[in-house]
């Protein structure tokens, strides 16, 4: 079993240090064995810090959830999914409780993907940044930042106690998030901080009026690629007291589905173009229920890649398209907003 110790380096960080020891003043060597820093393993040999090696223990293997609750505490948690050499939509579900809203940010060739929709999303659910301004996914202004977005319910307190950069602990808020990384599949505190401030633009948590219990976000991360095979997963919990849970399916092709081309208007036209979905899901722990539809409902994320790399109509002009055949035209238009469904109706036949 590993035991948290304090050790030096002689180098900018752990990574890139030469040897290892006790003492501030670098002149005890750390005993030779094997040491790690968040998720970077290095033995020392003879006084030598050898070349990082590949934490096992430190993967989660794709198809999996993990739930955490941290009393009186709050944090970042990291954790390292393997997503072996399979392609496809990496599909991403969390519920992050009904009081804390965490952040959310995972990482893939070195892009972070933070663009989540919900469960009824536009219909019922209502999704809003900082500002109380409803959004049609939650991140939108949000995206190229490289930074997390908050989701879950609507808390003020988020907001209003950034940044959380003080010494201390909770249950005094505003306090700097303790580092965890995911060991053997338990969160183990590596005995650092980190300041976390949190801008407007970077929440979408549902509003209290539409969400009693907060709604399972989805993400969706396309894997284009056999390698890099390790998605990182970050949950960000600045408030005290938080309680999250999420899982991540392995790279998948999306469920397709037959629709016209994109119209300004909703008059009936035959369905001649494939299009792609994902499904959201309800719950309160893994695993979720994922739900069974055939067809985009109000929420869904669409896309015209089956593994979720283009969105579609990514705009924030509403257009639709036709979908249903049971004769030569579609029935049903859903009109598609910045890659999301947000109103289903009748087709006006022409």
């Amino acid at each position: 079993m590993a035991t948290l110790g304090t050790y030096c380096f002689d180098g900018v960080n752990f990574s890139s240090a030469t040897s290892l020891y006790t003492d501030s003043s670098l002149s005890t060597l750390a005993a030779d064995g094997y040491y790690g820093q968040g998720l970077i393993v290095r033995q020392q040999l003879s006084g030598i810090l050898l070349n990082a090696q590949p934490c096992s223990a430190c993967l989660v293997p794709c198809g999996t959830g993990l739930s955490a609750s941290i009393v009186d505490q709050n944090g970042v948690f990291d954790a390292n999914i393997d997503l072996a050499n399979d392609l496809g939509a990496v599909v991403i579900r969390c519920f992050m409780g009904q009081v804390v809203p965490d952040g959310i940010a995972a990482t893939w060739n070195s892009v972070v993907y933070n663009r989540l929709t919900a469960t009824d999303n536009h219909n019922g659910v209502i999704l809003l940044n900082g500002a109380d301004v409803q959004v049609d996914y939650a991140g939108i202004d949000n995206q190229g930042t490289g930074l997390p977005t908050y989701v879950g319910n609507k808390n003020t307190d988020l907001l209003s106690n950034s940044p959380y950069d003080s010494a201390g602990s909770c249950p005094t808020e505003g306090t700097s998030p303790s580092n965890y990384s995911l060991i053997g599949g338990t969160y183990v505190d590596q005995g650092t901080t980190q300041n976390v401030t949190i801008a407007s633009d970077a929440i979408g948590y549902g509003s209290d009026s539409s969400t009693i219990t907060s709604p399972v976000f989805t993400m969706v991360v396309p894997k284009t690629s056999v390698t890099p095979t390790v998605l990182n997963l970050k949950i960000f919990a600045p408030l005290c007291g938080t309680a999250f849970n999420w899982e991540v399916d392995c790279p998948v092709s999306l469920p397709s589905f037959t629709g016209s081309p994109l119209q300004g208007g909703v008059g009936c036209f035959t369905p001649n173009t494939i299009y792609y979905f994902v499904r959201n899901a309800i719950g309160s722990s893994v695993p979720y229920n994922v739900r069974t539809n055939t067809l985009p409902e109000i929420g869904n994320f669409v896309f015209t890649a089956s593994d979720g790399s283009a969105y579609l109509n990514d705009t924030n002009t509403l257009q639709y398209i036709i979908i249903g055949n049971p004769g030569p035209s579609g029935t049903t238009a859903l009109g598609i907003r910045n890659g999301v469904v947000v109103s289903s109706g009748p087709c006006n036949p022409t």
